[in-house]
């Protein structure tokens, strides 16, 4: 940890101290505003990856009503230990003091101005020395929209149409009819998208290659999830379609802040044309941005990539704190090698068990997963709800990546892992049903 607990400056109310994971868990008040919240809005949470549908009511944790640190509680006063981190967008920790500071300051001058603030300059300096290959970025809000602005602008600057897709990439059209099925019909969007996106799931160079030929000349962008590539399969790929005039395009949306210093790219030495980076910039703030050389990005402005809150100074401030941050952590990302550690030991027990044909870990040091080989959804893993019955019952919080951030110390990561070997070694498939079936009886 980069700050002791007293500057870490946890809220009045919240345990100083781990909970013991004994006493019994019970939810009422929880289960209530489920109830209600449904009603009113749609899985009742309108981030889709937040919702209770991906844990288990009445085992786990569903509502947050304060966070402080590497702890969040729930709404009947349960105190857990938090593996998400907002969805690993709090790298720095639940209401980092340094953080929390420059947000208020921030709110004392304004929130948002009618012209720039000169913040927003600030802010654009520090990520261009931080990552100085590049000239130039344009702040967003959202992954979806930076990776969207990115397409937007190689396209504007190849004059062709076809984008290349390869993971979840947001939600917007030219990425989500792949993700979620290859159907777009059921989706809402219009079945010409299949034209100008063709999709290749996951790190495979040889299909993307086949997808460079057939669409040869007519290729606009790539988009790739670095973290999730072997360095000599990205730098082929990489290679290839820069090769063939198409820009490359890095949705390191959410590896760019918590692989290292200067994301996937920079760990990797392999560096793409336009580099999409959110969550975790601001700590929780809503912010993203795509950087990239000013033959590129001036014409950000040409394909009208904009938004009235991409300026917004709240987000802004929280940024530059992280920025600070980052400069005084004497490595980055400080949880990287006890997280790393941590993987190594549970593939030594997986197979020390003899079911490395049965699990396997899945991810590295910026957020990980323990999952089933055979199963072909994460979400409907059978493991998965195993896993989360474990951790529960131990008060820690995942809905099953494991993401941790520079408020989880030594006593944190040790109550991890002791669970997570629990859930490793009380795995027995045959008498498991699938998280579905479990769920809808």
């Amino acid at each position: 940890m980069l700050a002791g607990p007293e500057d870490q400056m946890r809220k009045p109310d919240m345990d100083s101290a781990a909970p013991d994971g004994r006493a019994p868990v019970e939810f009422p008040l929880s289960l209530c505003w489920l109830e209600t919240a449904t009603r009113t809005i749609p899985a009742a949470c309108s981030t889709l990856a937040k919702s209770p549908t991906r844990v288990l009511p009445g085992t786990t944790a569903i509502c947050c009503t304060e966070a402080a640190g590497a702890y969040f509680k729930d709404l009947d006063g349960n105190t857990w230990l938090d593996c998400e981190m907002a969805m690993g967008t709090a790298p720095w920790g639940h209401a980092r003091r340094e953080v929390e500071e420059a947000v208020i300051a921030q709110l004392r001058r304004g929130v948002s101005y009618s012209l720039p603030a000169p913040l927003e300059a600030e802010v654009a300096s520090r990520l261009l020395q931080r990552f100085e290959r590049y000239d130039s970025l344009r702040f967003c809000k959202s992954g979806a929209d930076a990776v969207t602005g990115a397409v937007r602008i190689a396209r504007a600057a190849t004059g062709r149409q076809i984008v290349v897709a390869t993971s979840y990439h947001g939600w917007h059209d030219w990425s989500a009819y792949g993700h979620y099925g290859q159907n777009p019909a059921p989706l809402g969007i219009v079945e010409t998208v299949t034209q100008t996106t063709r999709w290749v799931a996951g790190a495979d160079p040889a299909a993307l290659e086949q997808v460079l030929a057939e669409t040869a000349g007519r290729c606009a962008a790539v988009v790739l999830c670095p973290n999730t590539w072997a360095a000599a399969d990205l730098r082929r790929v990489v290679d290839a379609y820069r090769g063939a005039g198409a820009v490359v395009v890095f949705d390191e949306v959410t590896s760019g802040i918590r692989m290292g210093r200067r994301a996937t790219a920079g760990e990797y030495g392999i560096w793409p044309d336009l580099l999409c980076i959110s969550k975790g910039m601001a700590n929780g703030l809503p912010l993203a941005a795509v950087l990239g050389p000013a033959v590129l990005m001036g014409r950000a402005t040409q394909v009208k990539f904009s938004n009235a809150h991409s300026s917004e100074c709240l987000a802004l401030a929280a940024a530059l704190a992280c920025e600070d941050l980052m400069d005084l952590a004497p490595e980055w990302p400080t949880w990287r090698v006890r997280t790393t550690l941590m993987i190594d030991r549970l593939n030594a027990e997986i197979t020390r068990l003899g079911i490395s044909d049965e699990l396997i870990v899945e991810g590295t040091h910026a957020s990980f997963a323990l999952r089933s080989r055979t199963a072909d959804d994460f979400w409907s893993d059978p493991f998965r709800e195993h896993l989360i019955r474990v951790l529960a019952a131990e008060r820690i919080f995942s809905k099953g990546y494991l993401v941790f951030s520079d408020a989880h110390g030594v006593e944190e990561f040790e109550k991890v892992e002791a669970a997570l070997m629990d859930a490793v070694r009380s795995w027995i498939p045959d008498r498991h049903t699938p998280f579905s079936e479990s769920r809808s009886s």
